[in-house]
């Protein structure tokens, strides 16, 4: 064999050497580029971690950790969810199972009222068996916004049957502290167990009363807000909610929550005409306000329930 032709074989063996080897190289430097993405990210280098992990996404496309990673720092860092439901969107495309993810996405669709879209991907959520007590949390809120209601309460009804050994224990806990008066040791077990059940009504109703005996009105009607979310119609919790926003008399928007306290009045009555409480609220708000005859009107509806 002639010197030319050995070396025009080798370089056509070291060629077909060097492309058999790319996928495995490309694979190697995506690898280097998404671990510094991650530690940059760690270190809250957010630039640098975007550049990295877009690296990545040249070298292997279908890199779903680099575009999952990418979806939190665009949602968490710089609040761009559209960008962030596209590359969650993107990741899911490529691999359906993640059950995390399809979480994440509900609550996105959510964000931007696509409830149908949100209701798929909490469905998936729990199917794939993932974040199953957010995902029926966000499904409990998702259906009492399009008001359907008995849906709404299945989904909260999940909620506690799966959290209810680990609530309960901490209730117990939160109980115990308020007989030795240790209203933080309380408040702290309340909020842990509103943490691993956000659907858990005793907590929140505990919550907010401690609250209000410390006069800390406007974080006990924050926790009750988020409980009607889940409850709106829960009329023990609706009156509570109205008494706290009718004693809250914040510098600003003081017409806003004499507003609210309305509100939820008219909604318990509509639901229970003898529920005599909150015609007694409604008089003293109207009492307030100087208005008169709907001040008369609620003391007539009162005293009519009260005979009823």
């Amino acid at each position: 064999m002639s010197i030319q032709k050995f070396l025009m074989m080798f370089f056509l063996w070291v060629t077909i050497a060097f492309l058999f080897s790319l996928p495995m190289y490309a694979d190697e430097d995506a690898s280097y580029y998404f671990k510094k993405a991650q530690i940059q990210y760690q270190h809250q280098m957010y630039i640098y971690a975007v550049e990295n992990l877009e690296r990545v996404l040249i070298i292997n496309p279908k890199h779903t950790a680099a575009l999952n990673l990418l979806a939190t720092i665009y949602l968490n860092h710089y609040n761009n969810r559209v960008r962030a439901l596209q590359f969650y969107n993107q990741s899911l495309a490529i691999d359906d199972n993640q059950p995390d993810v399809h979480c994440e996405v509900g609550k996105l669709y959510v964000y931007f009222s696509e409830y149908n879209h949100a209701i798929d991907h909490f469905t998936k959520t729990i199917a794939q068996q993932g974040k199953a007590v957010e995902a029926h949390y966000h499904l409990a809120l998702v259906y009492n916004t399009l008001k359907q209601c008995d849906t709404a309460a299945v989904h909260a009804d999940e909620c506690n049957r799966l959290t209810k050994n680990d609530t309960d224990m901490l209730l117990t806990m939160a109980d115990d502290a308020l007989q030795k008066n240790e209203k933080g040791v309380a408040i702290a077990q309340y909020s842990r167990a509103l943490q691993i059940n956000p659907a858990c009504k005793a907590a929140y109703h505990a919550l907010a009363l401690l609250y209000r005996q410390d006069n800390s009105l406007a974080n006990a009607i924050e926790v009750l807000e988020q409980c009607i979310k889940v409850y709106p119609h829960d009329n023990t919790i609706a009156m509570t909610l109205a008494h706290l926003c009718f004693e809250y008399k914040p510098a600003k928007r003081r017409k806003y929550y004499i507003d609210r306290a309305i509100t939820l009045c008219k909604g318990v009555v509509e639901r229970d005409p003898l529920h005599c409480e909150a015609y007694s609220l409604l008089y003293d708000v109207y009492k307030t306000l100087h208005d008169v005859p709907l001040m008369d009107n609620y003391a007539e509806e009162y005293n009519r329930c009260c005979e009823k």
